[in-house]
């Protein structure tokens, strides 16, 4: 890092592919460097409840040490074999579905960077020289979480910890049927008032049924069988906990206007957030498989502002571009004339009524129309999150960003400026040029 910094040559660190590999954006010399090699879980502490590791090193690897001693990452196991644990935090963790636990960089209690300068940054606790013992927020600013703000456009990870948790005693799903988007989230709100559960999503039954059918055929019989929305709700906890909480849960959703899928439902529901335990998500093939083609629009908002932003994307989908779009809206027969959409959320967490949302577009491969204007498509359901000032769920190289992220986007603008003078590191992929 210190002879690319003095000669002015590109660095671009690469893991798994989990972060887009965009290229340099100039002619000029690029070392492109991948951290396969710091692949190992180094310490699993059980007094403190931690576990530090090397940066490529994976979900998988985390959960398999930790539960050795009675321990898990509190998180999705997504990564497990889709990306390692850099790639995962600098994507902001979108998939770690909780509401109990936080945001995937929340678990994140210190790290170890090379600059761009080559100088070694440590943050948290670790920073203080000869001290064993970890506590979530070391001293001075927190910036643990910096190197994975805007894909190491900061520096190189080589170290982190990793926040562990109790593997809990028991855990119990809720799944529930509603007529519109608007109930459910009625019942949301009330959860995150009330602390009840872990994990909770909202899905449209077009991507529900892509997400729980092993067949295409299977999926378009579930959507003709199916409610237009179905709530998931995870609760962990001990014995007496799971069982106050889902008494709770089910007094909620009732009263919110929600059906409560029979037990046999609920363990047919396979392939998502069945797990409770796990509250995986591991549906993005299913999604290819059975929808064909998919765009979607996501983003940070306030739950009191999901409905808007659901019928924000249906006025742009059945009447913006009611001519530019091929099709019957969410027409559960196979063939042509085929599309669908629908809203899905989650990440909500304690504290906050904020979650992830996004609204999916698809269509069957042969609509060659629609697939011919997928960039006006995508430009034009692109203009809702912007329009309602929402975060991206990601940070990429993306116009809208200063727009959307203000004073947060002009502030990570000024720490580049500072820890990377020469702009070598990740250029143009992280910040605008």
């Amino acid at each position: 890092m210190r002879a690319a910094n003095r000669f002015k040559v590109q660095v671009i660190p690469f893991t798994n592919g989990m972060i887009a590999f965009c290229g340099p954006t100039t002619p000029a010399p690029t070392i492109c460097v991948h951290l396969s090699r710091m692949n190992r879980v180094l310490n699993i502490d059980e007094d403190n409840l931690c576990a530090t590791l090397e940066a490529f090193a994976d979900y998988g690897q985390l959960h398999a040490e930790a539960m050795k001693v009675g321990l898990w990452n509190g998180g999705s196991p997504l990564a497990t074999t889709l990306c390692k644990m850099s790639s995962q935090t600098a994507f902001a963790g979108i998939w770690q579905t909780d509401l109990k636990y936080g945001t995937l960089t929340r678990n994140i209690i210190s790290t170890k960077v090379v600059l761009p300068t080559g100088e070694l940054l440590v943050t948290g606790s670790e920073a203080v020289s000869g001290v064993d013992d970890f506590w979530e927020y070391g001293p001075g600013p927190d910036l643990a979480h910096l190197p994975f703000f805007a894909n190491a456009a900061y520096g190189i990870a080589t170290k982190m910890m990793w926040q562990l948790f109790p593997i809990p005693w028991g855990s119990q799903s809720i799944w529930a049927y509603y007529n519109d988007f608007k109930t459910p989230l009625i019942a949301v709100r009330e959860f995150m008032r009330r602390e009840i559960g872990k994990g909770v999503s909202i899905i449209d039954l077009w991507t529900h049924s892509a997400y729980f059918s092993e067949t295409i055929d299977e999926s378009r019989i579930l959507a003709k069988m199916a409610p237009k929305i179905f709530l998931g709700l995870s609760i962990e906890g001990t014995e007496r906990t799971v069982a106050y909480q889902t008494k709770i849960a089910s007094q909620i959703i009732t009263e919110s206007g929600g059906r409560i899928a029979p037990p046999e439902l609920v363990e047919c529901y396979r392939g998502h957030e069945v797990n409770s335990t796990g509250w995986q998500q591991s549906n993005s093939p299913r999604i290819l498989k059975h929808l064909g083609r998919t765009l979607a629009a996501g983003t940070y908002l306030a739950v009191n502002v999901y409905e808007e932003f659901s019928d924000r994307m249906e006025k742009i989908l059945l009447h913006d571009l009611e001519g530019e779009i091929d099709g019957y809206w969410n027409h559960p027969e196979p063939g042509f004339g085929e599309y669908a959409g629908g809203p899905q959320t989650y990440l909500c967490q304690f504290g906050h009524t904020n979650g992830a949302i996004e609204y999916i577009f698809a269509w069957d491969h042969r609509h060659h129309k629609n697939t011919q204007n997928m960039v006006r498509i995508a430009t034009e359901i692109k203009k809702v999150p912007d329009a309602m000032g929402a975060g991206p769920l990601v940070l990429g190289r993306d116009g809208s960003l200063p727009k959307i992220m203000g004073t947060n986007y002009d502030v990570a603008r000024k720490l580049k400026s500072l820890l990377d003078p020469e702009n070598i590191m990740s250029p143009g992929i992280a910040f605008l040029q």
